[in-house]
């Protein structure tokens, strides 16, 4: 759908030039693109990019005029695993990320998840996701492979989840796109990340402060029993001694794939609070931005 607005064309242009990480990426352009520009537009009504607005009822559900055509099948795999999601012990919430929220699947796609841990649980919740989704053979690499398997690469802390200190020092456009793109797949309460994150719409002003893409995912709460029953037995001064023996065993496995992965651009951050193992393409990206906004000018 092609939406008419009343302004003169060098806004236009703005407009796509601030748009340019999606032709950098090869991404369809979302809707609501006007969410995702670096300036406040002077012609949009102030009624309309206050924060927390509602969105009109044909962008409830889905975020682009064309979608991808693996997105029903990968979408039906997701919610298969309800069950699962709702049993992982320590884990707080599961976003979706990467190329699934950017439309942007391929045939043996897998699929990202970025997970916020409860207090002092990091690495518990990092060995039961692991274990559970392996268990159910749904965990990316290994004797799984890649298609439609689970990565499970980003982990952060509840009382963490401010990521502006994990910006690069320049213009990190990847990042900024990243962030705004998360979806929620799993929330045990309800929560937003935004709240944690203002710093965002210094980055882009229009952005309602809510999650504003859409992929006719409905986000699942609660925990089930066995989450409940092993919270309980494993946390308290038991659960402590579990977190930092899981931490010594996997701490130097983790080290030493870090030095294995540095000189690849592996942008691996390891600490109390985080665990982040996947490619950086930041930097890349950054110089592709700089270059394409040249070009435009």
């Amino acid at each position: 759908m092609t939406k008419n607005y009343n302004f003169p064309l060098v806004n236009i242009l703005d407009d796509q030039q601030h748009l340019i990480f999606y032709k950098i990426m090869k991404y369809d352009i979302p809707q609501h693109s006007s969410y995702f520009l670096f300036e406040k537009k002077w012609w949009k009504k102030q009624e309309d990019i206050l924060r927390g607005q509602k969105f009109p009822p044909d962008e409830e559900k889905y975020s682009w005029d064309k979608k991808n055509p693996y997105m029903d099948d990968f979408i039906k795999h997701i919610n298969k695993f309800v069950r699962l999601y709702r049993s992982v012990p320590f884990i707080q919430s599961i976003y979706l990320c990467n190329s699934i929220t950017f439309n942007a699947l391929h045939k043996d796609s897998d699929i990202d998840l970025f997970i916020i841990t409860k207090k002092w649980s990091l690495w518990r919740a990092r060995f039961w996701s692991a274990l559970l989704f392996f268990v159910f053979g749904l965990k990316r690499g290994g004797i799984w492979g890649k298609k439609k398997k689970f990565c499970l690469s980003f982990y952060v802390t509840h009382t963490h989840q401010n990521l502006y200190n994990i910006m690069l020092p320049q213009n990190d456009i990847y990042f900024i796109y990243w962030l705004a793109h998360l979806v929620p797949l799993y929330q045990e309460n309800q929560e937003n990340i935004y709240t944690h994150n203002k710093w965002l719409e210094s980055a882009l002003p229009n952005f309602p402060g809510r999650h504003c893409i859409h992929i006719w995912i409905t986000p699942i709460a609660g925990k089930n029993t066995f989450k409940k029953i092993m919270e309980f037995i494993w946390w308290g001064i038991l659960g402590k001694g579990t977190e930092l023996l899981i931490k010594l065993i996997r701490l130097p496995i983790v080290i030493y794939k870090s030095k294995q992965f540095k000189d690849r651009g592996w942008g691996i951050i390891v600490n109390n609070n985080m665990l982040k193992f996947h490619m950086d393409i930041r930097k890349k990206i950054h110089l592709l931005y700089m270059m394409y906004k040249r070009r435009a000018q």
